[in-house]
């Protein structure tokens, strides 16, 4: 199992996670990876096995191994008009801030929505 603490700043989102300063959250492997040694963040890995640390790498018989890319894919999370109206203004901040943007220049919360959704559109056709 893996955790990650925020340390430093107000909010921040990665990967589908959204986190707030001084709380502990837990997350997956690829996640603890990426922010394993970023300042912001108090990484931990607590299922570590006494006798050897490196289990949790190689793949058990019937599994095929897994190839490791040399940077961890940030796997952006399409949020629905729904979904945000239902979140508070610190979780839409920091979708605001992981989409490039400065929430301090939007007014509301309808100003948010408007901004996340639309910088969703612009990503998902750049990434086609």
């Amino acid at each position: 199992m893996y955790t990650a603490e925020l340390i430093k700043g107000k909010t921040y989102a990665v990967m589908g996670h959204v986190f707030l300063l001084n709380q502990v959250k837990e997350i997956e492997k690829k996640v603890f990876q990426y922010l394993d040694g970023n300042e912001f963040f108090d990484c931990k890995q607590l299922d570590v096995p006494v006798d050897d640390p490196k289990t949790d790498d190689q793949p058990k018989e019937d599994e095929e191994p897994v190839k490791e890319e040399e940077e961890p894919q940030q796997e952006q999370k399409i949020y629905t008009e729904a979904e945000l109206k239902g979140m508070n203004k610190t979780e839409q901040e920091a979708i605001v801030i992981d989409l490039g943007g400065d929430p301090a220049q939007l007014k509301d919360k309808s100003e948010r929505i408007a901004f996340i959704l639309e910088h969703q559109q612009q990503q998902e056709k750049a990434g086609e």
